[in-house]
């Protein structure tokens, strides 16, 4: 980096060019004329050859800037300028206004206080696009190996895990403000459908076998092994809906489209990104949904279907707003762990009422179709009330204190 000066303006709006630079431009009784920069945030000073009128330093060195120069820059008396050589010509800049990479005065946007020419803002944002296409990247593969395993059925978390890289993916793509309109959304919401059927299958029927060891009520016991059978029957056409759409949801035009838009896009995306003004928006939607809970509860009391839905958008704001800090973790300078560790606790402390409240929605749907006297039906139903209405009744929700991803 080119060596920098400060100096003062004084009452006659002249400033000493300092000795180095006079020296390593020989201006010593040069005609030199003083031009306002095109930003508009300071002056160069530039030898005129061949030319006989123009100002000359004067013996100690002084330029005198023209007054309207000064008036135009709102340079006053005692105005401090920094002075450098840029392209063998002497600038005077208000307040370091160059670009702090290439030195450049021209095209310039202030990020953090600091400056970025025009060119250097593009190479930086391809830059960043690189971080954030990586990190699509490793998301698209993971999401590929899961999608592609699922289809085995051998292991249920491989559907999980789908699921789950399907949403970061997601909520990466919203953060970044990329219309829902676009085609690469429509394939991961569809997939998302079609293996939450045999997911919500899964976690029920897991849960019930579970409840049923525990159940010491041999009868209550049997109304648990009756649900879970109902339920795996429901199941086995979920997985062969699956086997059969999913590869053509999630096909190689999906990820043909993906490729393209990692390459010929996502750097626009990038480049307008505001960090802080994007938590910032996650973090007041975050808010508003804490209140509708809180108001919900109040209104129409904690285990009300208006309360549930309210939590539940909690929870998924919760989700997203911990994705988001979690790879902008991985992505910026800027240390988000602890905002992602936040909300990753209220996403699993509120998981357990959301598989209660889905548990509830499975019996209802089975249990006309199980053969059992009604009034042991109707003691399992109460179980999974009572246990939710204990998990809604220890439900405490601190709203985030906005502008905290500063």
């Amino acid at each position: 980096m080119a060596a920098k000066f400060m100096r003062q303006l004084d009452k006659m709006g002249r400033v000493v060019i300092p000795k180095d630079i006079r020296d390593e431009l020989q201006l010593k009784d040069q005609h030199l004329n003083v031009y306002e920069l095109e930003s508009g945030r300071g002056i160069k000073v530039v030898k005129e050859k061949g030319k006989e009128e123009g100002k000359t330093l004067d013996r100690y060195g002084r330029v005198v800037i023209p007054v309207e120069i000064r008036q135009q820059l709102n340079w006053e008396e005692g105005k401090q300028v920094e002075i450098r050589v840029l392209n063998n010509e002497v600038v005077l800049n208000d307040h370091s206004q160059y670009c702090i990479v290439c030195q450049s005065d021209q095209s310039l946007t202030q990020v953090k206080g600091k400056y970025l020419c025009e060119e250097c803002l593009e190479q930086a944002n391809r830059s960043m696009g690189g971080r954030w296409s990586s990190v699509f990247s490793g998301l698209l593969h993971e999401y590929r190996e899961h999608c592609r395993s699922s289809l085995t059925f051998e292991d249920p978390e491989d559907i999980h895990q789908a699921r789950v890289k399907g949403r970061r993916l997601e909520a990466l793509l919203q953060s970044l403000k990329v219309p829902k309109d676009h085609e690469i959304f429509d394939p991961l919401k569809e997939a998302h459908k079609l293996l939450g059927k045999v997911r919500e299958s899964d976690v029920a029927i897991e849960a019930f076998i579970r409840r049923e060891e525990k159940e010491e009520n041999q009868k209550l016991a049997q109304i648990y092994r009756l649900l879970h059978q109902s339920i795996d029957e429901k199941r086995r056409k979920h997985r062969d809906e699956l086997k059969k759409l999913l590869p053509e949801v999630i096909s190689d035009d999906f990820y043909d489209s993906w490729e393209a838009f990692l390459k010929d896009e996502l750097h626009n995306y990038v480049m307008i990104f505001k960090i802080n003004r994007r938590l910032e928006q996650y973090e007041h939607s975050f808010n508003e949904a804490v209140d509708e809970f809180n108001k919900a509860c109040k209104k129409k009391g904690r285990t009300s279907k208006p309360s549930l839905n309210a939590l539940h958008n909690v929870r998924i704001e919760s989700k997203y707003l911990r994705y988001i800090y979690r790879y902008l973790n991985e992505m910026y300078e800027e240390n988000y762990k602890k905002q992602a560790d936040y909300y990753e606790d209220i996403q699993d402390h509120f998981g357990e009422i959301n598989d209660l409240k889905d548990w509830l929605k499975a019996f209802k749907k089975h249990e006309d179709q199980i053969a059992a006297k009604k009034k042991h039906i109707k003691a399992v139903k109460q179980q999974l009330q009572e246990d939710l209405a204990k998990r809604m009744d220890e439900v405490k929700i601190e709203k985030l204190e906005e502008g905290s991803s500063e």
